[in-house]
């Protein structure tokens, strides 16, 4: 079974076993069976299209899966007939850094803006949930 997950998954014994079992037929079959395990997928109109629709993606709706690691998600074209903007769980992600961070130390967080600006500023966690009001369109 072909699985993509963005944080890695704590398998138990019995899981894992369980799984091992379900292999049999996907390695006789070959690629047919696992695509038939699939979830979903979407056919996209150039060849080499198919395309894995995933949802295992932490405050993610169903997306494009184009790679695990770094992840690299699409938003589906269906999204886009739905209005003007994209909400924000269906938003597409690009991770361009090799390393993924899998927690952020909310008391050493610095969020530091720079560059062309009239002046920089570096604000904490606190300083962001403290300072702005939260904004989510619909």
């Amino acid at each position: 079974m072909r699985r993509s997950t963005f944080f890695p998954p704590q398998v138990s014994r019995r899981r894992f076993l369980a799984g091992l079992g379900g292999m049999g037929p996907t390695g006789l079959l070959g690629a047919s069976a696992r695509e038939a395990m699939a979830a979903s997928f979407v056919e996209l109109p150039f060849e080499n299209g198919r395309r894995d629709l995933v949802t295992n993606f932490p405050q993610k709706g169903a997306m494009l899966l184009q790679r695990t690691r770094p992840p690299f998600l699409e938003t589906p074209f269906e999204v886009f007939d739905r209005g003007v903007f994209t909400p924000n769980d269906r938003f597409y992600v690009r991770w361009h850094l090799a390393n993924i961070p899998n927690t952020v130390d909310l008391a050493t967080f610095r969020l530091n803006i720079r560059g062309h600006v009239r002046r920089p500023i570096s604000l904490s966690s606190h300083d962001l949930a403290r300072d702005f009001k939260p904004f989510e369109s619909e």
